[in-house]
């Protein structure tokens, strides 16, 4: 990780959730492109070669390139990067990058791969857009996901079994999303705790709240298959008319349904701040 800079600002933040390399790695051969076409996007992925995205945002990148270091988290929600330029989240781009024969060998042991991934993404960002960010963090109202008193209704997932076709997420774990005439529900196949954490931190930062961000507090180390449905719900306004669904009720509701429970809490909350940013240099 060591392309992050310390900026005047920052807090020292803990150790991280994913172990430094020990030196820093880049990709052999890198090729970005904006990617104008209406065909369906890829967020990313390591192969068994390199690194390869279809038609997806550069703020994907930097999701996988870098995560919180703060414990409770696996990746920044939006509310937490701060200082993206407009264009990062609206322009689309396709990249092929492929790792040297010299760290094939270490690319085939999947913890040494995630680490060697974030480094190598970092050079390239660094590289071809100019790219400097430093860290903060502060204390602040959180939510901490902790287990009920009933326990969890869900199961650690099988390694024997692949998971159904779905988008598959930058920081571990297969996202199937699926709407119908009961409400929508999302179906997260072999994902950690602090995945789910972070995924729900994306739906109750939109609820109003002043704790925006969900901790993983379960003290639940596996890789599980969870089941997170927002069935529709109805509220009565004073004028006996009914509302839209609320949000709020939905996560509270889904996250109970699981054998979880979200409490208020202080933590520390950790922001990716981007200090500069250009588009990509031409290949």
């Amino acid at each position: 990780m060591g392309q992050v800079a310390s900026g005047p600002a920052a807090t020292a933040a803990p150790a991280a959730t994913v172990a430094t390399p020990a030196r820093e790695y880049a990709f052999e051969v890198v090729s970005i492109r904006q990617n104008i076409s209406e065909a369906d996007g890829d967020l990313g992925k390591a192969t068994p070669d390199g690194y390869r995205m279809a038609n997806s945002t550069l703020a994907t990148v930097i999701n996988t390139a870098y995560v919180p270091q703060t414990a409770g988290s696996a990746f920044y929600s939006p509310g937490q990067v701060k200082g993206l330029p407009e264009w990062v989240n609206m322009e689309r781009y396709d990249i092929d990058a492929r790792i040297s024969d010299a760290d094939r060998a270490a690319w085939q042991d999947p913890a040494e791969q995630r680490a060697m991934l974030q480094s190598m993404l970092q050079t390239m960002l660094v590289g071809r857009c100019k790219l400097a960010v430093h860290r903060e963090v502060k204390d602040a109202a959180v939510y901490s996901l902790v287990v009920g008193k009933a326990g969890i209704r869900f199961k650690e997932t099988d390694p024997t079994v692949d998971p159904p076709s779905g988008v598959k997420l930058p920081w571990g774990g297969v996202l199937v999303s699926t709407i119908d005439g009961n409400g929508a529900s999302m179906r997260l196949y072999g994902a950690s705790m602090a995945s789910l954490a972070s995924l729900l931190s994306n739906i109750v930062s939109n609820m109003g709240h002043d704790a925006g961000t969900v901790q993983d507090r379960t003290g639940l180390s596996g890789r599980y298959d969870f089941t997170i449905k927002f069935a529709p719900i109805e509220r009565e306004q004073g004028d006996g008319a009914v509302s839209d669904t609320d949000p709020s009720v939905f996560a509270f509701r889904a996250v109970e349904a699981l054998g979880l429970k979200l409490e208020k809490a202080k933590g520390q909350v950790e922001t990716l701040v981007i200090d500069h940013m250009e588009r990509p240099s031409e290949n």
